[in-house]
C-alpha cells in the first residue's frame, strides 16, 4: 500500500450518548489508503490529541433508526428463511446441527449454484463444514482453476465464541440462493468455511465470552476438544483442524483468506476493525491491489451505517492516549500464515461491547461488499497473485541472484496518526490488580489523535537458500513439510554435499506449556560450511515454489513459530550417552600434556564458578573426545547455498 497517514483532524460531531449509534469519522487527503476513501468528505473542525465536542442525542438516534430500517428492510423474508438469530431476535446462535440444517436447505434451493460439504473431521469427528459458491457449477479446485475466476475463502468460529461470522455468512449465502443478491456469485467463486472450530462450538455457555455482548442465551468456547487454540495453529498444524484447513489451502489455493473474530478490550465507536499485512510482508503486488480496493469496500459499509476502522491494539493498558501498534502477525495466525503464501488475510474482529445484532449485519455487510468487489476486479487480483507467485519462484531457482529472506518481522518506529473515537475513559483504582486500571465510560465519544505503528520492517535477515535438506529419520518434520504442500523430493542414494549446518546450544525453556508443549524461548545458534553425508531417504525442498517462505518459517530456528521454537526438535539438545569419569579422567591428564589444552583449561579456572561446578568441568573435557556425540545440538536440516546434483524421485507426500 501507498506511504501511510498522516493526521485525522477531530469530527465536530464528537459526543454520542447512545451506546450503539453510528458515528461518522473525518480524515484529511492524505489519509492511510485503508482509510481515506471510507472516511472522506466528512467536515472537520480543527485539530488536537483529544477533543470533544457536543452533538444532540435525539438527531444521533433518528440518524440510527433511519439506517437500521434501511439494513433491515431489505430482510422481509418469510419465517421459514430466518436464521435462528433472526428468530430469536439475536438472543441466540444457531448449533452446529442448526447450521447444517439450514446449509441444506440453501443447497436444495440452489444446487447448481451452492455445494455443501466439509473439508476434514474435527478431533470428536465432526464435519468441518465448508460450503462452495460458484455459478459456474465448478465445484472442485480444477475446475475453478479453470473458470479463471478468483476464489476467496471467508473463516468463521475459529474461536467458536465469536460467533458473528458464520451468522452473517448463513445470512449471505441467503442473500445468494434466494436471489436477493445473485450477482455476488459471477465473478468470483467462493468458499465459506463458517464453522471451523466445530467441537469447541458445541461447548455452549452464556459465560464462555465475559466481554461480549451476546449471543445472551450462549456461544461456543475458544479452543478446540483437547485445548488447541487453532488461531496460533496455522504453521505448526498440531491440530487435525489446523491440518484440514491446510490441506483445503493447498488444494484449493485461495486468492484471498478472510478470517471472522470478534474483539474486546478497548471501547470506542467502530462496530467492525480490521487489519492485515502490509508490504513488505505482504508481496508488493498483492499489497497495490489491496490499497486498491479494499478501501472501497470499508466506505460503502460506512456509508451504509457499520462504522469501522483499523483494528485497536493499545500500546498501553494503562494509557491508551499513548497510541496503537500492529504487532506483525506471526505465521501462527491466519493473518501471518498467508502472506507466506503470496495471498492477503483480511482479519476482521467486530467490536464485541456493541449488541450482537449490530455486529452481525456489519460482519455481513462486510463481506457482500467484499466478494462484490473481488467480482469486479477479479482478474487483477489473479493477476497479482501469479505475479507474486512466479517472482518467489524465480527467486528460488538455481541460476537466481543471490537474495535474501526474512526470518523475523518487526515494526517500523515511525507510524501515522489516526482519530480514535474512542469513548470516553478514567483512570481508577484497581480492587482486582491492585494499583491503578482504565475504565471507560459508553455514552461518550472522545476523538483522540492516535500514533499509529504499523508498517512492517525486516527484523532478521538470512541468505536465501537453494533448497533445505531434511536429513531421513524425523519423521514430524515430513508430516508439516506434507501438510502444508510443500513440493519436496527423496533423495534416492547416499551423498555427500557441502551444506550449510545449524547448531544449537544453551537453550532456555518456558518455564509453563503453551498450546500443550513446552516452547524454546532462546538459544544461541552457529552456521558453517560442512561437507555432510546425505543419507538415502532424505528430503529435498527446493526453493523454486511459490510457498517457499513456509519452509524458511518451519525450518530457520530464529524463526517466531519454527519447529525449534516450538519444542518439535527439543531432541537435538539432549545427549544419549555418556563418558564414564573414570575413562574422562585418563583422558584429561593425557590431554594435559598438550599445552594449548593446558592454557584453555587454567584460563576457564579462572572463572570462580566454573571451577566449583562439576557438571561444567565433565563437559568441557567430554567434548575435546572422541567419545563426544558431534549431533548434539546438530539440526537435521541442512541449508544448500549452492547448484547441488542429486538423484530425486518425486515425494507425494504422506
Amino acid at each position: 500500500m501507498k506511504p501511510l497517514f498522516v493526521n485525522h483532524s477531530s469530527s465536530s460531531r464528537a459526543v454520542c450518548k447512545e451506546k450503539s449509534c453510528h458515528q461518522a469519522f473525518t480524515s484529511n487527503e492524505e489519509s492511510h489508503p485503508l482509510l481515506s476513501e471510507s472516511l472522506a468528505g466528512r467536515g472537520s473542525s480543527g485539530s488536537g490529541s483529544a477533543k470533544v465536542s457536543a452533538m444532540k442525542k435525539h438527531a444521533v438516534l433518528a440518524i440510527f433508526l433511519l439506517l437500521s430500517m434501511s439494513v433491515f428492510a431489505d430482510d422481509d423474508f418469510p419465517d421459514d428463511w430466518l436464521t435462528v438469530a433472526e428468530k430469536t431476535d439475536f438472543r441466540a446462535t444457531s448449533s452446529y446441527d442448526e447450521t447444517m440444517g439450514f446449509l441444506r436447505r440453501l443447497e436444495t434451493a440452489a444446487p447448481g449454484l451452492i455445494r455443501v460439504t466439509d473439508f476434514g473431521r474435527s478431533g470428536q469427528g465432526r464435519p468441518l463444514l465448508l460450503v462452495i459458491v460458484s455459478s459456474d457449477g465448478a465445484f472442485t479446485p480444477e475446475a475453478a482453476a479453470a473458470t479463471g475466476k478468483p476464489v476467496v475463502l471467508l473463516q468463521s468460529c475459529i474461536h467458536a465464541g465469536e460467533v458473528d461470522g458464520k451468522d452473517a455468512t448463513l445470512m449471505v449465502l441467503r442473500d445468494i440462493a434466494l436471489e436477493r443478491k445473485p450477482e455476488l456469485a459471477k465473478g468470483v467463486i467462493i468458499l465459506f468455511a463458517p464453522i471451523y472450530n466445530a467441537d469447541g462450538h458445541e461447548r455452549v455457555s452464556p459465560y464462555n465470552r465475559s466481554n461480549q455482548n451476546g449471543p445472551v442465551e450462549g456461544m461456543g468456547y475458544r479452543a478446540t476438544a483437547n485445548g488447541i487454540n487453532l488461531n496460533r495453529d496455522f504453521l505448526r498444524l498440531e491440530s487435525p483442524e489446523a491440518r484440514a484447513m491446510a490441506r483445503l489451502v493447498a488444494i484449493w489455493n485461495p486468492h484471498l483468506h478472510v478470517d471472522n473474530h470478534v474483539t474486546n478490550g478497548s471501547d470506542h465507536a467502530w462496530v467492525l476493525t480490521w487489519l492485515v499485512a502490509e508490504a513488505p510482508q505482504l508481496d508488493k503486488t498483492v499489497d497495490a491491489w489491496v490499497g486498491a480496493h479494499l478501501p472501497k469496500v470499508l466506505a460503502e459499509i460506512e456509508a451504509a451505517g457499520h462504522p469501522n476502522g483499523p483494528y485497536v491494539s493499545l500500546v498501553s493498558g494503562s494509557d491508551p492516549a499513548e497510541g496503537m501498534i500492529w504487532d506483525v502477525s506471526q505465521p501462527r495466525y491466519s493473518s501471518g500464515y498467508f502472506p507466506l503464501r503470496n495471498r492477503p488475510s483480511i482479519l476482521i474482529e467486530m467490536h464485541a461491547h456493541k449488541p450482537f445484532q449490530d455486529r452481525v449485519y456489519a460482519n455481513r455487510a462486510f463481506m457482500e461488499e467484499l466478494i462484490g468487489e473481488i467480482g469486479r476486479s477479479g482478474k487483477e487480483l489473479v493477476r497479482a497473485v501469479a505475479a507474486a507467485d512466479a517472482a518467489e519462484i524465480a527467486r528460488g531457482r538455481a541460476d537466481a541472484e543471490p537474495s535474501e529472506v526474512v526470518v523475523r518481522w518487526d515494526v517500523a518506529e515511525e507510524g501515522d496518526t489516526l482519530t480514535w473515537p474512542a469513548h470516553e475513559w478514567a483512570v481508577e483504582d484497581s480492587v482486582v490488580l491492585g494499583g491503578s486500571r482504565v475504565r471507560y465510560h459508553p455514552g461518550e465519544i472522545r476523538e483522540v489523535n492516535l500514533e499509529w505503528r504499523h508498517t512492517p520492517v525486516p527484523e532478521l535477515t538470512l541468505p536465501r537458500p537453494r533448497g533445505y535438506i531434511v536429513l531421513a529419520g524425523w519423521p514430524q518434520i515430513e508430516e508439516v513439510t506434507a501438510g502444508h504442500g510443500l513440493r519436496a523430493y527423496r533423495i534416492e542414494k547416499d551423498a555427500e554435499l557441502e551444506v550449510e549446518t545449524i547448531r544449537l546450544s544453551k537453550p532456555e525453556f518456558a518455564t509453563f506449556p503453551y498450546q500443550g508443549v513446552v516452547m524454546v524461548e532462546d538459544f544461541e545458534v552457529s552456521r558453517q560450511t560442512e561437507r555432510r553425508a546425505i543419507p538415502a531417504g532424505s528430503l529435498w525442498i527446493p526453493a523454486d515454489q511459490p510457498n517457499f517462505e513456509i519452509a524458511v518459517q518451519l525450518f530457520e530456528p530464529e524463526a517466531p513459530d519454527s519447529l525449534v521454537r516450538w519444542g518439535a526438535l527439543s531432541t537435538v539438545f539432549e545427549r544419549k550417552i555418556y563418558i564414564g569419569t573414570d575413562v574422562l579422567e585418563e583422558l584429561a591428564h593425557e590431554m594435559l600434556d598438550d599445552d594449548a589444552i593446558r592454557q584453555e583449561w587454567e584460563a576457564a579456572l579462572d572463572n570462580p564458578d566454573f571451577a566449583v561446578n562439576r557438571s561444567a568441568r565433565y563437559l568441557w573435557w567430554y567434548r575435546r573426545t572422541p567419545y563426544w556425540d558431534e549431533t548434539i545440538g546438530l539440526l537435521p536440516v541442512l541449508r544448500v547455498m549452492r547448484p547441488a546434483e542429486l538423484e530425486l524421485e518425486v515425494w507425494p507426500g504422506l
